[in-house]
């Protein structure tokens, strides 16, 4: 029996040389790159990435060991730390060093905890008294100070997506500083403290790095703190409480997940969806904060797993080995990775939507999830599909109809949406802290127009097929134009195509009258043109299409025109007598037309026809020469001798 995995490693991952006595292995959780460090004395630094491959042949100076490695985000300077208060910078151009200088703290009695790269030339220390921020001057070889700010620091983490960075500080590491860096500016934002269960504070514990997350959902920054006990005596098992940061004022909490489980946790982010790994049960849960099935109590929203708890999709290292997936020897690393030191390998954690589909019952709920991950367009498509081309004989007691007409104004709606947002350049709105990440993007939502249904959902019905009921094709394309019309989006002309040849296929004709009659189908001049080809199905669509053409105003001179592309000269000679402008016509035109089409009898009586014509505003049935016509009089004579006059 196969089994469907929502999580699954990547295929595509990075493989390096594992941990061992000649090889260090370092990780730069902020730029997602693996450092290799040879410690058989050749001193080479390679580095590997999901994305990238940049290796280092170099020999550093044997003075002592290497704490910690990180690479600038355009790969040019490496910062190295071998001392407890200063940061090494080797500068490169093409991979090869130019220039080494180190830079001490500010106070000689600190000791550095940790550094990141905020930006391409700005780099944070954070020392256990303090944050000191610095410009590096690739030219002169050294950094400039920017800013500093004192407090006891226990730990700190660091978001490189929206740049936030949080201080633990106080004797339990509950109090946290939270700083934004933006353009050389270290922005210092409002304190707060978390929250604990009243047996916690008991106990008087302590908050740790490994327990809290700080995270980019839907283009916002949200802290995530594990709870290993429940905050009140209702709740059990250990929960995940969410904090939202915020401008102005202090971080609020706004969220908490419900993991109704004890033990070890590890958290990543992949998706917009918060993935908790439970390491007792080898499962991992789903949350989305966006989730409608969340329970506000007192401004705070309980959500519970999306889906029963799943593991992970076996990964196999060759034919006959697998890798022991919840391993103590992962690390797991914001946002999605996952890292086997002791294998070497490093995967990304994604998500396998399909399996949801099946998994998920409720249709608003999936539809709902679904448009908020952003490789589910193929998959919302592949479920449209399977709605619309559901034989009469499955369908349930429901309104199979009204379930296709939900999911298009869903669709609809969104793209509405998005539409109005991007028409008025409007950032979608959002509560609490908006980094400059998030202004590049307008929404996290996908996105589905008419193109999209017509090439992966509608073109099935190009096609006749006779296991299809072609009167619930035609109800499904009426849906869908009246979803469209529901939301004030114009009907592109392919929909209006594809019902159109649907009808004249059926011969409905008198549906097809009806929906052009009450305006169902929105006039157009593409549309009146369709239904002049209609002409030989269906006679009166000829005239259906000139009292379009009448309502559109179109001028009776472009209307000629397009008669006369389709060679339907009689059809333009009986419209211009009928509208009274018969002597501006050009003659030329119609003549060319006739003589083209290859039918002497046609060219015959368009020549007459225009020869009454002179003669009614003449007195003679000849050309004169501003009608151009002398090549038409000639051709005339060799087919049918002179003309004849009245």
């Amino acid at each position: 029996m196969s089994v469907d995995y929502i999580f699954e490693l990547s295929t595509d991952h990075v493989q390096f040389e594992p941990v061992s006595a000649n090889n260090i292995v370092f990780f730069d959780d902020n730029n997602q790159q693996v450092f290799m460090l040879k410690n058989d004395g050749s001193q080479g630094i390679e580095v590997k990435s999901p994305t990238s491959h940049f290796k280092l042949n170099l020999v550093l100076e044997d003075r002592s060991s290497i704490k910690s490695i990180k690479l600038s985000p355009n790969s040019d300077v490496l910062a190295l730390q071998r001392s407890g208060n200063s940061v090494e910078f080797v500068v490169f151009s093409s991979e090869n060093p130019v220039s080494i200088f180190t830079q001490t703290c500010k106070s000689k009695m600190t000791t550095i905890i940790g550094y990141v790269w905020t930006s391409a030339n700005e780099i944070v220390f954070v020392t256990d008294s303090g944050v000191e921020y610095y410009e590096i001057n690739r030219a002169r070889s050294c950094c400039r100070h920017l800013k500093s700010f004192n407090i006891t620091v226990n730990w700190f983490i660091y978001q490189p997506i929206t740049s936030f960075m949080i201080l633990s500080s106080s004797q339990s590491g509950n109090i946290l500083q939270p700083f934004h860096f933006k353009a050389s500016s270290m922005i210092k934002l409002t304190k707060f403290e978390v929250e604990w269960s009243a047996k916690l504070k008991n106990q008087r514990p302590s908050l740790y790095e490994r327990d809290v997350a700080l995270v980019d959902l839907y283009n916002q920054t949200f802290l995530l703190v594990l709870q290993h006990e429940a905050v009140t005596k209702d709740e059990k098992g250990s929960q995940i409480v969410i904090y939202t940061l915020q401008k102005d004022g202090p971080a609020r909490k706004t969220h908490i997940l419900q993991l109704r489980l004890t033990g070890r946790f590890a958290i990543n982010i992949v998706d917009n969806l918060v993935v908790v790994h439970h390491k007792t049960s080898q499962t991992s849960l789903m949350f989305d904060i966006k989730s409608p099935s969340g329970q506000v109590q007192s401004g705070i929203t309980y959500l519970s797993p999306i889906l029963q708890p799943s593991p992970i999709r076996p990964f196999k290292i060759d034919e006959s080995t697998y890798c022991e997936l919840y391993s103590t020897n992962w690390a797991l690393f914001q946002p999605d990775i996952i890292i086997d030191a002791k294998l070497g390998f490093f995967w990304q954690l994604r998500i396998n939507l399909l399996p949801i589909c099946t998994m998920m019952s409720n249709d608003g709920q999936l539809l709902d999830f679904l448009l908020l991950r952003s490789q589910a367009k193929p998959v919302i498509l592949n479920l449209c599909k399977e709605e619309v081309t559901r034989q009469p004989k499955s369908f349930t007691n429901i309104n199979h109809l009204g379930k296709i007409g939900f999911i298009f104004n869903k669709l609809n709606s969104i793209y509405r949406d998005n539409r109005e947002s991007n028409r008025h350049n409007l950032p979608s709105t959002k509560q609490g802290y908006i980094s400059s990440a998030s202004c590049t993007n307008d929404s996290t939502t996908t996105h589905i127009d008419q193109t999209d249904m017509f090439s992966f959902v509608f073109s099935v019905f190009e096609v006749e097929s006779e296991l299809r009921d072609e009167n619930f094709v035609i109800s499904v394309l009426f849906e869908y134009i009246h979803s469209l019309g529901r939301y004030k989006i114009p009907v592109q002309y392919l929909i209006y195509e594809l019902l159109i040849n649907v009808l004249v296929r059926g011969k409905k004709f008198y549906q097809l009258h009806q929906f052009l009659q009450y305006q169902v189908l929105t006039p157009s001049k593409p549309l009146a043109c369709l239904l002049l080809s209609l002409q030989p199905h269906y006679p009166h669509a000829t005239q259906l299409a000139l009292d379009m053409f009448h309502l559109l105003q179109v001028s009776s001179e472009h209307i000629i025109d397009i008669l006369l592309s389709r060679f339907d000269i009689f059809r333009a000679i009986r419209f211009i007598q009928n509208n009274g402008n018969q002597e501006l016509i050009s003659a030329k035109k119609f003549l060319e037309v006739a003589l083209a089409s290859g039918d002497g009898q046609l060219f015959f009586n368009v020549f007459r026809f225009f020869e009454q014509r002179n003669f009614r505003l003449r007195g003679s049935p000849t050309f004169i020469e501003s009608d151009l016509c002398e090549p038409f009089v000639g051709k005339f004579e060799e087919m049918f001798g002179k003309s004849s006059s009245f």
